[in-house]
């Protein structure tokens, strides 16, 4: 029987950086979704007998949910904040998001999403024997693929 090749969720890691600079490794990822946005274009003309179609990138998305297991995540959240409401302390802080592919066969494939945007960042406090979760939503002009 071939040895298993298949990528399992334990088998990824989320590095979130600034300016190149790692600030956290997360491991307590619940879930994980990496969008690669496009739309297509449809246009019928009259003389043919079917529409002709396009695509347009619209860069990528990006939906992390994770537990908190410093407070460097909790201190993420004020960044967020603090940069979309244009205060001068995180005017230049970048934040960006790398995710690392550990295949069984050796290969490990890197997806890196700089400068990322994010819409409406999230903590849940579901209860008392419940983690506490956070979700952060988040689009960016493009992601860089390196295989490695």
């Amino acid at each position: 029987m071939a040895e298993e090749q298949r990528l399992k969720g334990q088998d990824t890691q989320l590095r979130i950086t600034s300016a190149g600079v790692l600030l956290r490794t997360i491991t307590a990822v619940s879930s994980m979704t990496l969008t690669v946005k496009s739309d297509i274009l449809s246009k019928g003309y009259l003389g043919e007998g079917s529409e002709r179609k396009d695509e347009i990138y619209k860069g990528v998305g990006f939906d992390l949910e994770f537990d908190p297991e410093s407070n460097e995540g909790i201190i993420l959240l004020g960044v967020i904040r603090d940069r979309a409401s244009k205060r001068t302390n995180a005017a230049n802080f970048k934040i960006g998001v790398a995710c690392v592919l550990n295949f069984p066969n050796g290969q490990r494939p890197r997806v890196t999403i700089g400068d990322l945007k994010f819409s409406n960042p999230s903590l849940t406090i579901a209860g008392r024997d419940s983690y506490v979760g956070e979700k952060l939503t988040g689009e960016a002009e493009d992601f860089k693929l390196s295989l490695v």
